[in-house]
């Protein structure tokens, strides 16, 4: 299964307004058993309400506003008789099952749960399914486009252990046969591959940091093997809050928490509680990359979010290119090209578009395309506004979402605001950057005369006009100049034996 891909008719009548999860956990048999009430508007008439749920688990029950209702399950999907709730109504949908889950083969890119031991012998469960969909573990409508405006999240697991969760912990409520059920919820709408859990022996490091003259809950859930470092990698979250506040505007989250969890895999970005793998391991420039990377994306992915995963460089792209405005902050413009040159331009597959086609599934736009080339895209981009322009249309961009109607944003309303904002069409640059595999093609053709070198310049695209700075040598020094190039050929003559570099 994948996560995304064309909504069915069913489900395009439908809005999820909240799911509330209530699952135990039996880190013996590896098995979850409960229920999902779901709470959704019915906006057109509709045959059936067309949930997500692999074929993996029984389901034994499914109500709507208490009452039993026809189904089935097949396909990984769930097909449920409406019993005459009609249009415009809000209903309570009951999914009550069980089964063991799938177990991720390579997480976090495999969808699954990981079941593991910490060095004290507890277990340690995470989850991930960004890939696969949030179907592989609980009930939902599992696409992009459909964020609940709200989630509670009630874990039942065996004592001592912890659960971290989304949003605020409101209780912990111990039960006489040696488990305890903890109950997070959190108040902003949320993807479903976002809404998540993680079980362990945690302890909590925990701190009230000010992000622009407002309290935030900083905690980590951390496994009591790796407490020895919380307190530093707390240290850097709050640099890289204080980047991103200054640069993107307000932690969104700002009433809940900025909440980190060590988890048995690498890391992903989930809302509020990011799964944190990454070892406590510093880069070359003495940060933790991945924790920056998963923190960019409250910003851009969490916040901003997309609605078809056809626009995934939006998520992607724009939390790596985060990380190049983070290096030419603390170190200069040279070290800004200098991560596009040795780091992002040698990791471009170009595999294919970063935009394949719309009504993308997540397996779709799999790689470091939407990643790397999208934020070489925003990189060109910049290049080509110039920076008052670009950070004006950045900046704009984040909070564009507060004017649409569905909360969420695609690659036209990116394309859209440039054009607004420079008054002129570049679709040339987007066609090409976005929806074609390769990079655009610079011919570069030299002759030698008796006294000087011609260097004929143009691009093999077609009407694409993207300019070049060229340097070379002169009587006066080093010149730089800024050349407007097509598909015909533009010719610069430079003194014999003076190089041009482009």
């Amino acid at each position: 299964v994948t996560s995304g891909g064309t909504v069915s008719n069913n489900q395009l009548s439908i809005d999820i307004k909240h799911y509330d999860i209530r699952l135990k956990v039996d880190t013996k048999r590896q098995m979850i058993a409960g229920y999902v009430d779901i709470k959704l508007k019915i906006l057109e008439e509709i045959r059936f309400i067309e949930l997500d749920l692999i074929n993996e688990y029984f389901i034994s029950k499914v109500m709507i506003d208490s009452v039993s209702t026809p189904f089935k399950h097949r396909k990984n999907k769930i097909f449920i008789t409406p019993q005459g709730a009609g249009v415009n109504s809000t209903i309570s949908v009951r999914v009550v099952y069980k089964g063991k889950p799938p177990e991720a083969e390579k997480p976090p890119w495999s969808g699954g749960f990981t079941w593991e031991k910490s060095n004290d012998g507890y277990p340690w469960v995470g989850v991930s399914c960004q890939g696969n969909g949030a179907q592989i573990w609980y009930p939902c409508k599992e696409h992009p486009s459909d964020e609940p405006d709200s989630a509670d999240i009630h874990i039942t697991v065996p004592k001592p252990l912890s659960v971290a969760s989304n949003g605020l912990l409101q209780s912990v409520k111990d039960h006489r046969d040696k488990w305890h059920t903890w109950h997070w919820k959190t108040g902003y709408n949320i993807n479903p591959y976002n809404i998540n859990f993680t079980v362990g022996h945690f302890d909590v490091v925990e701190r009230i940091s000010p992000v622009l003259g407002k309290p935030l809950k900083v905690q980590f859930y951390v496994l009591k093997e790796n407490a020895d470092g919380a307190e530093k990698l707390l240290d850097q979250a709050e640099s890289f809050l204080d980047f991103f506040s200054r640069n993107f505007g307000q932690y969104p989250w700002i009433k809940e928490k900025l909440g980190l969890v060590n988890t048995p895999y690498w890391g992903m970005e989930h809302q509020t509680i990011i799964a944190y793998g990454n070892k406590y391991k510093n880069n070359d420039k003495g940060y933790d990359f991945l924790l920056f990377h998963e923190m960019a994306h409250e910003w851009w992915g969490n916040y901003i979010s997309v609605s078809d995963w056809a626009d995934l460089w939006i998520h992607e792209g724009f939390a790596v290119y985060a990380e190049a405005l983070y290096l030419e902050e603390k170190y200069g413009i040279e070290e800004y090209n200098k991560f596009f040159r040795k780091k992002i331009l040698k990791k471009i597959p170009l595999k294919q578009p970063i935009i394949p086609h719309r009504n993308a599934t997540m397996e779709n736009v799999s790689g470091l395309d939407p990643y790397n080339k999208g934020a070489y895209v925003l990189h060109m981009l910049r290049y080509l506004l110039g920076d008052i322009k670009f950070f004006e249309i950045l900046n704009e961009f984040l909070y564009i979402k507060k004017q649409l109607p569905n909360n969420q944003v695609n690659t036209k309303d990116f394309i859209d605001l440039v054009h607004k904002k420079t008054k002129t069409n570049i679709d040339w640059f987007f066609r090409v950057y976005l929806y074609e595999k390769d990079f655009p093609r610079l011919i570069q053709k030299t002759k030698h005369g008796s006294n000087h070198t011609f260097v004929e310049l143009f691009w093999e695209n077609k009407n694409f006009s993207m300019p070049v700075d060229v340097f070379y040598n002169s009587n006066t020094g080093l010149r730089q100049r800024r050349l407007s190039l097509s598909n015909k050929p533009t010719m610069i003559a430079s003194p014999q034996h003076n190089k041009i570099k482009i």
